[in-house]
């Protein structure tokens, strides 16, 4: 599937995971409202001058902070029965991108991330990540919903069983002042091997610079064989304008049987929403279009 336009800054594009649909429809409105408020609320913030950074920043925080996707408190546990929370940031302007991986007992390693923004290194591994949370004064939590150790338990009797649920999330933007920005932040996938690397603190899943900026979602094996987010960047430093980038790198993630999407936005107001898989939550608004446009309403 895909969704694409071009709009007037500036531009927030919000994600929820690409993946199954969700079974549960209860559920399934609870993610979809609150994406949708979600964006309704962050264009007025940005309308009014907040930077890209700080957006993109807080609008990756109230996701991991609503317990209704895999990312922050509802993160996934791994096979061991341990979540481990990645996060990146990348500021455009500055070309700078930051991020920890595999952090343990937080709900918010997107403020890690940012924090790393001012700092000599750029990403941290769990031990680094958790000495930065104490330097920071971040207090222990528990990132794990009662139903997610449940689910990991049930697991252990039947390992051959479905993983479904939501993934990854991250958003983009591009500001008032024509500077761009990308953050994504995931819990992992289900009972994966543990100290599994997903590619939401790498490059290949979060891009930004002075041409596009990119957040993705999926498999994350495959997402970072393909290096999306830093290909569809490549192709629009090259000269072709997003919707083009993400529409050649669609076919080939077709072509390849990919289960994996993308948010995305030039320097020129242009956007895409794309997805191979059954599904993905993911929602862009715009002075265009002051009403929320979700990628499953194109």
């Amino acid at each position: 599937m895909r969704c694409s336009d071009t709009a007037r800054p500036p531009v927030p594009l919000i994600h929820g995971g690409a993946g199954s649909l969700e079974s549960d429809p209860e559920l399934r409105e609870k993610r979809r409202t609150f994406i949708k408020n979600l964006a309704a609320s962050a264009w007025p913030e940005l309308h009014r001058g907040k930077t890209a950074v700080d957006t993109v920043t807080e609008v990756v925080k109230r996701l991991e902070k609503s317990g209704l996707f895999n990312a922050g408190y509802g993160s996934a546990l791994q096979s061991d029965g341990l979540a481990r929370l990645s996060a990146s940031l990348m500021d455009g302007e500055r070309l700078k991108f930051s991020g920890v991986m595999l952090a343990t007992h937080l709900i918010h390693p997107i403020e890690l991330a940012r924090v790393l923004q001012n700092r000599t290194e750029s990403v941290l591994g769990p031990l680094g990540a958790q000495l930065l949370a104490r330097e920071l004064g971040m207090a222990p939590q528990n990132p794990a919903l009662p139903e997610r150790a449940r689910c990991w338990a049930d697991h252990l009797e039947r390992p051959n069983g479905t993983m479904n649920g939501a993934g990854t999330v991250g958003a983009v933007v591009l500001d008032h002042h024509g500077h761009l920005a990308a953050a994504t932040s995931t819990g992992g996938g289900r009972f994966n091997f543990p100290e599994r690397v997903s590619d939401s603190a790498t490059v290949a899943g979060t891009y930004a610079s002075a041409y596009a900026a990119i957040s993705c979602t999926g498999i994350g094996e495959q997402i970072v064989d393909d290096g999306v987010a830093v290909r569809l960047e490549t192709r629009v430093r090259d000269g072709c304008g997003i919707v083009e980038a993400s529409e050649t790198t669609y076919r080939e993630a077709v072509a390849r049987h990919r289960e994996y999407g993308w948010i995305a936005v030039d320097h020129k107001g242009a956007w895409s929403m794309c997805w191979t898989t059954e599904a993905m939550l993911c929602a862009a608004i715009s002075a265009d279009r002051q009403s929320p446009v979700l990628g499953e309403d194109p």
